[in-house]
């Protein structure tokens, strides 16, 4: 049996009632990756972190944060 690197796999996209609407293909999710490039991608960086200015941040404590020793 050869094993196979999958990139995509197959995405579920339900409604708010939680009923199935779409099912995207790892075939099709390819497709549109390699036709569209980048300039489809969603940013999901940070835009407060991206900017250069980081000296007037106030860091809060996430509650599941580890704690340095």
């Amino acid at each position: 049996m050869e094993a196979r690197r999958v990139m995509f796999y197959e995405v579920k996209i339900f409604d708010a009632k939680g009923e199935l609407k779409k099912v995207l293909s790892p075939k099709k999710l390819s497709n549109r990756f390699w036709k569209d490039g980048e300039q489809k991608l969603i940013d999901f960086t940070d835009k407060e972190s991206s900017s250069g200015n980081t000296s007037n941040k106030v860091h809060e404590k996430d509650e599941y944060q580890l704690e340095d020793r």
